[in-house]
């Protein structure tokens, strides 16, 4: 059988890195204290910072002279009737309907756009186009004509602080 080194070096050199691990794991063992022996004194804990806290109110204070508000009792508001005043006719004076607003108008020649908001919600529109119950009639730049129920109306876009 034929002695070659290379087959040896190897093994060896393994072998010596896994000691040395071994040696620098138990060092740092010892040295934390986690593997020292268990001593036979009894461990002195610090006092407790919020004892003398726990303790004061755990004492029941005297009786106090003197009335006290209930600070979790609800004072009785006043209570105030009113009466609406009614109409002669006994009908209920006529409520607008929402009225949508323009937000923005993108107008070019061939295909002018418009961004109008209707009840919390933002529709993109052309003309001759629908949107909740209206119809788009035209748009201009700074106007879109709309129509619903055949009455129209002009929405314009606000100026700078209105």
């Amino acid at each position: 059988m034929k002695f070659d080194l290379r087959t040896v070096v190897a093994p060896l050199v393994g072998l010596t890195v896994l000691v040395l691990v071994v040696q620098q794991t138990l060092g740092a063992l010892r040295a934390s204290g986690s593997w020292a022996p268990a001593n036979s004194t009894p461990v002195i804990r610090p006092e407790n910072p919020y004892g003398r806290l726990d303790r004061m109110l755990a004492q029941r204070p005297a009786p106090a002279t003197g009335s006290f508000r209930d600070p979790f009792g609800y004072l009785v508001a006043p209570v105030v009737h009113t009466t609406r005043p009614r109409t002669s006719t006994g009908t209920p004076p006529p409520v607008e309907p929402p009225r949508p607003t323009l937000t923005s108008v993108i107008y070019e020649a061939e295909d002018p756009r418009a961004t109008i908001r209707f009840e919390g919600r933002d529709f993109t529109v052309r003309e001759n186009s629908l949107f909740a119950d209206f119809t788009v009639v035209s748009i201009r730049p700074g106007e879109v004509v709309v129509q619903r129920d055949g009455q129209q109306t002009v929405l314009r876009l606000a100026r700078k602080g209105e």
